[in-house]
């Protein structure tokens, strides 16, 4: 299966969130969390006012705060108001309407605001419920700078657009050492930032590691890679998606992966000590893995019998009850390994059914199928052991 995730980010983010390594990354979100500020806030007491051209909010102390996009958004939903709407108006009436939102539907809540200080400014970044838990960005790279010595990397990437910001020509120590495919990146070939990426409001990075390569049962190599994410102001969980992979090309679409693993948490309850135990034990885990256990389970997945016949693993998966697989479905990954990707294996066996449940995925246009399918790809895998 390829995954898009990091290519996703490659071809949208601005230059000004794209960072050229892990240190330089970690220093920015330091500097976010640094300037911070949080302050536990009735709803009723917010007053939008027009400021400047735009909409800012005070609070009884009457000290206007400007307020990013994101969190206008969140104002607006609180507010029960279209925030696409509410942008489209003068600042005046927009005030107003988020005013009677926050004053009618919301009084007696108490909202978790994080604003920005700079120079005696505010910036308000944030406006969530007290059940939110904030997972800082800054605590999340400085783990991810603890890998540097074990291998990890981030692979090179050419420049998203004409003119982009840190464009160079790469050099040996930048390339994969997997530089073959046709894709990737070769030595002279222009790269710019990319694999780093935060903002005022989330982070994503995308490591790679070819230290302890994986046999992938039919003589070619594998090696290891993750993204991890997460989102100081409530635009996103925080995850992890690991995978082994054949090849990054230079647009960074991750081509032949598998054993993909995603793990997600939500910013409730204790998702901060979660979210450091979960990305110190799981990297670390997977770091450290001999490559002997990696061989050995896609050896067992790739031997591993459903079933004899086509119409019996096709019995045997509906059987598992998974909403998202209907026998349309099953039937279609089975074909897709059988006629379509030999190398997958046999449609008979776990690994090749995962195979082509995954490679379904990728042709889902919906991201939320899309998850489903490699979920249950993930249970048919399973099987095996």
């Amino acid at each position: 299966m390829e995954l898009f995730k990091a290519s996703s980010q490659w071809s949208t983010r601005p230059d000004d969130e794209r960072f050229p390594d892990l240190p330089t990354m970690h220093t920015a979100c330091t500097a976010y969390r640094t300037t911070a500020a949080e302050s536990r806030t009735p709803y009723a007491t917010i007053e939008a006012i027009p400021l400047n051209g735009d909409v800012a909010i005070q609070g009884k102390g009457g000290i206007p705060s400007k307020v990013t996009h994101w969190a206008f958004g969140q104002l607006c939903a609180r507010a029960e108001a279209p925030g696409s709407y509410l942008r489209q108006l003068p600042p005046t009436l927009a005030a107003t309407c988020l005013n009677h939102g926050l004053q009618t539907h919301k009084n007696g809540d108490t909202a978790l605001l994080m604003f920005h200080k700079d120079n005696g400014n505010l910036l308000l970044r944030a406006a969530t419920s007290l059940e939110y838990t904030r997972i800082w960005n800054s605590d999340i790279t400085s783990r991810l700078v603890e890998l540097l010595p074990d291998g990890w990397r981030v692979p090179p990437a050419r420049p998203a657009r004409a003119s982009q910001s840190g464009t160079r020509p790469a050099t040996e120590a930048d390339v994969l050492g997997a530089s073959t495919f046709g894709l990737s990146i070769k030595v002279g070939d222009l790269i710019a930032p990319a694999g780093l990426y935060a903002s005022d409001h989330d982070m994503f990075a995308f490591l790679v590691n070819e230290t302890r390569q994986v046999s992938d049962g039919v003589g070619g190599q594998l090696s290891r890679g993750f993204f991890a994410w997460n989102s100081e102001v409530g635009a996103a969980s925080f995850g992890i998606c690991s995978f082994l992979y054949r090849h990054v090309c230079g647009n960074h679409i991750v081509w032949d992966a598998s054993k993909v693993v995603e793990v997600r948490l939500r910013h409730v309850g204790s998702a901060d000590r979660k979210a450091f135990r979960t990305l110190q034990v799981e990297l670390r885990r997977y770091a450290d893995r001999a490559a002997s256990d990696d061989e050995a389970l896609i050896t067992q997945a790739r031997t591993f019998e459903i079933a004899g016949t086509k119409d019996q693993v096709l019995d045997r998966i509906f059987r598992l009850r998974v909403p998202v697989l209907s026998k349309a479905r099953i039937e279609a990954a089975y074909d897709r390994t059988d006629r379509n990707y030999p190398i997958d294996g046999s449609p008979r066996t776990a690994w090749g059914m995962a195979q082509g449940l995954t490679r379904i995925s990728q042709e889902t246009p919906y991201a939320d199928t899309r998850t489903e399918l490699d979920r249950a790809a993930g249970k048919v895998l399973a099987i095996a052991f």
